[in-house]
Parts: C-alpha cells; structure tokens; sequence
C-alpha cells in the first residue's frame, strides 16, 4: 500500500514537471522583457563608430550607423544595451546551424532523460508486481499454460481439418476424369485447405509466443535480482 502511494506520489510529480518548467520559463521571458523595455525607456541618444573610425550620434539611429554596432545610451553618456549590425548570409547560416546543432543536443538529453524516467517507472512497477522470484515463475507458467491451450485447440482443428481432407480425397477418387468431380467437391476441397494452411501458420505463431514469453520472464528476472541486488 505505501509503496503504491508513493509510485503514485511520484508519477503525479513527475507530469507536474514540464507543466512547473514552462511557468518558470514563462516567468523570466517576462523578467527579461521588462528589463529591456526599461532600459529603451532611459535611451536618450545612440551611437556608431563606422569601420572609418567616424562617431555619429542621434535621437533615432543615425543612418550612416546601417549595417554598423550600434550603442544605445543614457542621459548621462552610459551604454544601456548594444545593437548588433545585420548578420551577413555567411554569419546567418553558420549561426543557424549552430542553432541546430544545440537543438539537437537539448533535444538528445530530454530523450535520454524521457527514457530514464520511463525505465525508473518499469523498474518501480516490477517491484510492485513481485514479491519475490517464484512469483515471476508462477506467472511464467500461467501464461506457458494459457498457451499450450490455446496451442491444442488449434492441433484439435488441425486434426479435424486433416480427417476432413482425407474424406474429400476419397470422394474425389472415385471420379476417373478430374473434369467430372463435382464443383461442391473442388470448393469444399480449396476449402479445407485453406482453413488448414491458416492453422498451421496458427500453431507456429503460439510457439514463438511460448519463446517470447520464456524471453520476457527471463528478462524480468534478470532485471529483478539486478534491482534487488541478488545474483
């Protein structure tokens, strides 16, 4: 029961963490936004100092200051912010993909962390699941069970369908020329054929999930004694 409530605990806190970091995110978007619109409020001039070495100043900037550094100022002469000149088509697609590239590498880690909660979510649930490793085997072979039944049911229908095949054969046997078996016969004969084709690709698919089962267990016991600390 405390171990249920605590996975439970842990789950709601960790869907109330990306919810948590777009508000915080939010929150200083809006701090920064307001930072700089009271720094333009203080602007009273701005400055550019052209590759020539030539200052000019201005109420607005200066248009001889196009394509150059160009610094806002306050009333007292201080630098409040910089604006930086137009990026060159060079300048723009190296920093785009620098962009890219740091995306890439943001967007690597929020996968490697997805998985790691995921993983931490499996690794609770199987401690949840289990007492110990004879309850992983009681599983096992209630599921090995189930599909060795569902394995005879369908051997049975082989069985059936194999007798039945046999019966047409014996039908179709007694007429000398195939042109004169019955068109009921030949459909009955596709028929059962058909119907047996199906059951046998049936009956190999329960043994590669009697496989599958046997891996799945096995691994889960593997991760059991590893999160329990048995060998």
């Amino acid at each position: 029961m405390f171990r249920t409530l605590a996975f439970t605990a842990c789950a709601l806190l960790l869907a109330a963490a990306p919810e948590a970091a777009v508000a915080q995110a939010k929150s200083k978007e809006a701090k920064e936004k307001a930072r700089i619109n009271a720094l333009r409020a203080q602007v009273r001039s701005y400055r550019c100092i052209t590759k020539g070495g030539r200052k000019y100043y201005g109420s607005t900037i200066p248009q001889q200051c196009t394509g150059e550094l160009v610094e806002a100022l306050s009333a007292q002469g201080t630098v409040l912010f910089r604006i930086e000149p137009p990026l060159t088509p060079e300048q723009r697609a190296a920093k785009e993909a620098e962009a890219h590239k740091a995306a890439a590498v943001e967007e690597a880690k929020r996968e490697v962390q997805k998985a790691a909660e995921v993983q931490l979510r499996r690794d609770r649930a199987l401690l949840q699941t289990y007492s110990d490793e004879e309850d992983i085997e009681r599983v096992r072979m209630r599921a090995l069970a189930s599909n060795r039944e569902a394995a005879a049911q369908v051997e049975t229908r082989i069985a059936q369908l194999k007798q039945r095949q046999e019966q047409l054969a014996v039908q179709a046997a007694k007429y000398e020329d195939a042109n004169e078996v019955p068109e009921k016969l030949q459909q009955d004969v596709k028929a059962v054929a058909y119907d047996l084709s199906l059951q046998q690709q049936l009956i190999e698919s329960r043994k590669r999930e009697a496989a599958e089962i046997n891996a799945r267990y096995d691994e889960e016991k593997r991760k059991y004694r590893q999160l329990t600390g048995r060998k």
